[in-house]
């Protein structure tokens, strides 16, 4: 029998070094999609909280403000109230950053937004 007058060694080292890159990626990819969908949801329940504050006291914006500052946990929220009774609406809004791990990088990518409306509750 005659020896293989090629080698395979290392091939098998060679095609994870080029794969590897892309493992990276798509699962660093993963973690900042997640990131993202949290942050929504966040936005999502902190707009519900400030529609159940506004339709306790509609005309109290300090309290509509700090209950969505509160469910969120995010400060940089902006918030804004548009009243048509028997409903109000409350529109939360938000700038994120996606950062680039790899880079040390930040971008800022996009504005996040969510909108509740509520029956005012009678008093």
């Amino acid at each position: 029998m005659a020896k293989p007058t090629q080698t395979e060694s290392g091939q098998a080292a060679v095609e994870f070094a080029l794969v590897l890159p892309f493992i990276i990626l798509a699962v660093a990819s993963l973690f900042v999609a997640a990131r993202i969908i949290a942050d929504q949801l966040a936005l999502w329940h902190g707009a519900y909280a400030g529609a159940y504050a506004a339709s306790l006291e509609p005309d109290n914006a300090e309290a509509i403000q700090q209950a969505v500052v509160t469910e969120t946990g995010i400060s940089n929220v902006s918030v804004s109230t548009t009243r048509a009774d028997p409903y109000i609406t409350v529109s939360v809004s938000t700038t994120r950053t996606v950062p680039l791990f790899i880079f040390s990088w930040s971008v800022r990518a996009f504005t996040m937004n969510a909108d509740v409306t509520i029956h005012i509750q009678d008093t």
